[in-house]
């Protein structure tokens, strides 16, 4: 049946003015969207998801197969909002078309959890990951790679929930199962390390995530490439973790170096770049440039509202950052403004118990009294 099905595709995609709708076609966008060349990709599925569904059908197979990969060039993309309502609505389809416990349909909610935990809703991962880590567990097995995304994504939300100690148990299993599985220096193993020290740096463990992040870093450069995405993420991660403890000069260095490379790739306007200049400046105010850092917040803030929107939780991240800027730099009435819309923000976004609105909300009570 599979061989008859990809004829079938072949035949439809080579019919003269036809749009191309065959696994070549199919594979050739994953492909682009494994590139790192997302906008290319976004735009190749949606076009095959369209031809496909006017060929074979909203609910043929072969296009549920192309509106998963849709909705993960969306995500990628970081058109949140609309990956995750296409992923809500194409769920029940999965389940009712493939089954419930089909390994497809695990791995969609594998990434529809991706797409809540892109969002920041971390309460939802949670009782998402409970009940879905042993369902996947028992179906693809405890070593599957969306079962290791899945627990990976439940070990942070863990984390950003406060949860701290359960998350470090969580991470350092994880850790366990990358090394047994692919090695101490594989890619995976590496960026599971990376995020274990992200968590010790919660925990304001600054030392010792110093230095795993450093070692991280270390084998990174040896593995990727000192300009590969996960390099620049633990570059990204060490710097705020020297602003922590104190080492400001090597924080913005840092911080420099990783806003310049990630400005050639993945771009100016990457939620990554933005991400890295939100910590510079908040760096430039840890250094007395309160001045510098409210322009540099000012510029930043602009560009995520217009690329990422005024409600991510990134750019309400910089916005709670910018308001203890504008403090330091004496503009209290501006100050109070921002931390009031950060507030604001959060809790429409993350909920009134999530830790940043907690954080937020503190934030306007010191700076309104």
């Amino acid at each position: 049946m599979k061989i008859l099905s990809a004829v079938f595709l072949l035949f439809l995609g080579t019919c003269r003015g036809a749009a191309d709708i065959s696994e070549k076609a199919y594979d050739s966008a994953v492909a682009l969207r494994e590139a790192g060349r997302y906008d290319e990709a976004e735009k190749a599925l949606r076009t095959l998801v369209e031809a496909r569904t006017q060929a074979l059908g909203a609910e043929n197979r072969e296009t549920l197969l192309a509106r998963m990969q849709w909705v993960v060039a969306l995500l990628k993309r970081d058109h949140n909002a609309d990956a995750e309502a296409r992923a809500q609505a194409l769920l029940p389809v999965l389940q009712r078309v493939l089954g419930a416990e089909d390994p497809r349909t695990l791995q969609y909610r594998g990434i529809l959890v991706y797409a809540m935990w892109q969002a920041r809703r971390k309460a939802e991962v949670e009782k998402e990951c409970l009940s879905l880590i042993p369902v996947m567990t028992r179906v693809l097995g405890p070593d599957d790679d969306m079962t290791l995304v899945v627990r990976g994504a439940y070990a942070d939300a863990l984390g950003d929930l406060g949860k701290l100690d359960e998350a470090e148990r969580e991470h350092r299993v994880l850790l366990d199962i990358y090394e047994r599985l692919q090695g101490a220096r594989a890619k995976e193993t590496l960026m599971a390390r990376h995020n274990l020290a992200v968590l010790l740096a919660q925990k304001e463990k600054l030392a010792e995530a110093e230095a795993l992040l450093r070692g991280v870093l270390a084998d990174q450069v040896r593995v990727v490439g000192a300009e590969h995405k996960d390099s620049l993420e633990s570059r990204n991660s060490l710097a705020v973790v020297l602003n922590a403890e104190g080492k400001y000069e090597e924080a913005e260095k840092e911080l420099a170096s990783v806003i310049a490379i990630r400005s050639r790739v993945p771009g100016p306007d990457d939620a990554s770049t933005l991400r890295s200049r939100s910590a510079r400046a908040d760096v430039l105010n840890s250094l007395g440039r309160t001045q510098a850092a409210v322009q540099e917040f000012q510029s930043v803030l602009a560009a995520m509202e217009r690329v990422l929107g005024a409600e991510h939780p990134v750019t309400l991240s910089a916005r709670y950052l910018m308001a203890w800027s504008l403090a330091n730099n004496r503009q209290m009435p501006e100050a109070r403004t921002c931390a009031q819309r950060a507030y604001e923000g959060r809790l429409k976004v993350l909920g009134k118990e999530h830790p940043d609105t907690e954080k937020s909300r503190e934030q306007v009570t010191r700076l309104t009294n």
